[in-house]
């Protein structure tokens, strides 16, 4: 089982964050989650407040109700089944506690509805006769409301008692000469409304998680396949480089995708046709050029034969030189146009351990001037890659080395074995590489400020980089300025890798 670190998983985050999937996910999840938390407490005030406006209506309905009874209302006598019965114009609290019998009897109230009948200013009778404890007669509210002289609804908020909110509607009861007889009160405790409400809500919510996540799951699957043509764009943009620009993408939607998936393959077209134009003329300007030179040097030859003055011999000499020089750029030029056309190489099974020897043997007889050759390392094996390619870029490594050292300063030529890579690499004690110039050695025609007037063509580092790239390894350089340069060819060592099954 593999265990990250807290810095691991952080940094892991941060990729998956910083991908275009990542990021859509994100926001998706974040409104997702926004949404989800606003619409619990959103439902629950809109259902509370729907609640809230039906009580107050049905309170208002038994004070109009009551009203109407006072009015000798026919269509109310008709609800209360009271069509022959004369309400007499009331003058005594008599009188309005027989009103208060006949309309208790008469209406039932709601679930949680209490309609309280007050003489004067003292509790008579209520229905149903069993009030909770905060409805009682000598409750705070009952007592402020059995002496109100106007009409008055409103709520009593008790959010943690038994009966929860209470909404009242009361009404002052007046004779004819104006005196109020008592009151009419309707209230109604919503703790068992409120609460089934809130019940229903749980359930809802709970279905609305649920969904919320099976929606992640689904979101983040969904997220993945619109999006693939992009991770299959960033897989062959990595797997594409100046020696193989065949891959292309496969178009298998629609849309604005398949669009930049046609553009992209396009755009590798171009690529591909201009990178072949760049090699075809590399290489017939090699061949051509080619012909000339050994034309105009076997001219210059026979003009060596003749009897020529000595400043006369000095110039052909020197125009021999050039030609020679010219000769060899030619066949460097001709040589990385090769490398970069795909399957170039020719795949063998090389002995680490006689390779090693051959080569030692070739790059000591480099230069008739003394250098102190070392040899470290002691790999045995087989290697599989292009035995003549991998023996012309180290020679090249070689030759750089000799060129930037002097007279018994110190070459050596090391193999190590890292997991599945190969490590050839040649290590001198010369002038070393500007830290500036370090990055574009590697470069066609490139060469250190500190070297100019050197002889080369400045296309030996680039024809190692080729064929490094061409084995699917590297050539990367650790170098300081008059201590010394070293360069480290990293070739795939794995029988098994893409590279052995080439062959």
């Amino acid at each position: 089982m593999v265990v990250f670190s807290p810095k691991q998983w952080l940094k892991l985050l941060r990729i998956h964050f910083l991908s275009v999937r990542g990021r859509v996910f994100f926001w998706y999840l974040l409104l997702l989650s926004g949404f989800l938390a606003i619409s619990f407490p959103l439902m629950l005030h809109l259902v509370f407040s729907n609640i809230n406006q039906r009580v107050r209506n049905d309170l208002k309905e038994d004070v109009y109700l009551f009203e109407g009874l006072l009015n000798n209302d026919p269509q109310v006598k008709q609800r209360l089944a009271l069509r022959e019965t004369e309400i007499l114009p009331l003058s005594t609290p008599a009188d309005l506690i027989s009103l208060f019998n006949l309309y208790l009897a008469r209406r039932v109230p709601e679930d949680d509805t209490f309609i309280v009948g007050v003489i004067a200013e003292e509790f008579y009778r209520s229905s149903p006769e069993a009030l909770p404890p905060t409805l009682q007669a000598d409750s705070s509210l009952l007592q402020r409301l059995a002496q109100v002289n106007r009409w008055e609804e409103g709520v009593d908020p008790r959010p943690n008692s038994e009966t929860g909110d209470i909404l009242y509607v009361a009404l002052p009861i007046e004779n004819e000469t104006g005196d109020i007889l008592g009151r009419f009160i309707a209230v109604h405790a919503v703790a068992g409304e409120h609460n089934e409400t809130l019940t229903s809500l749980k359930i809802v919510f709970a279905t609305l998680i649920g969904v919320f996540c099976l929606s992640i799951a689904v979101s983040a699957v969904i997220a993945g396949r619109v999006l693939a043509p992009l991770t299959l764009i960033l897989k062959t943009a990595t797997s594409i480089n100046e020696s193989n620009l065949t891959r292309r993408i496969p178009i298998t939607t629609q849309g604005e995708l398949a669009n930049l998936a046609q553009a992209f393959n396009s755009m590798l077209d171009r690529l591909e046709t201009a990178f072949e134009n760049q090699r075809q003329f590399l290489n017939d300007v090699g061949h051509e050029l080619r012909t000339p030179i050994t034309i105009i040097r076997g001219h210059l030859e026979l003009m060596a034969i003749a009897n020529l003055s000595l400043e006369e011999q000095k110039t052909v000499e020197l125009v021999v030189d050039e030609l020679d020089r010219m000769g060899r750029l030619v066949q460097e030029l001709i040589l990385l146009a090769k490398l970069e056309r795909p399957n170039f190489l020719h795949y063998e099974p090389i002995d680490i351990e006689s390779f090693l020897e051959e080569l030692y043997t070739k790059i000591t007889a480099l230069t008739s001037s003394p250098r102190q050759w070392q040899r470290q390392g002691m790999v045995t094996g087989i290697l599989w890659g292009d035995r003549q390619r991998l023996t012309q870029a180290l020679i090249n490594l070689a030759q750089n080395a000799v060129q930037h050292t002097q007279p018994h300063d110190e070459i050596c030529l090391g193999v190590t074995r890292t997991g599945k890579n190969l490590q050839f690499w040649l290590q001198d004690s010369g002038q070393g590489i500007a830290a500036a110039d370090q990055t574009r050695i590697f470069e066609r025609f490139a060469r250190g400020r500190q070297v100019r007037g050197t002889e080369g063509s400045g296309l030996g580092l680039a024809i190692v980089k080729q064929v490094a790239i061409a084995h699917g390894g590297s050539i990367t350089v650790e170098s300081e300025l008059n201590k010394g340069s070293t360069f480290t060819l990293t070739i795939p060592y794995d029988p098994d890798s893409d590279y052995r099954r080439r062959t």
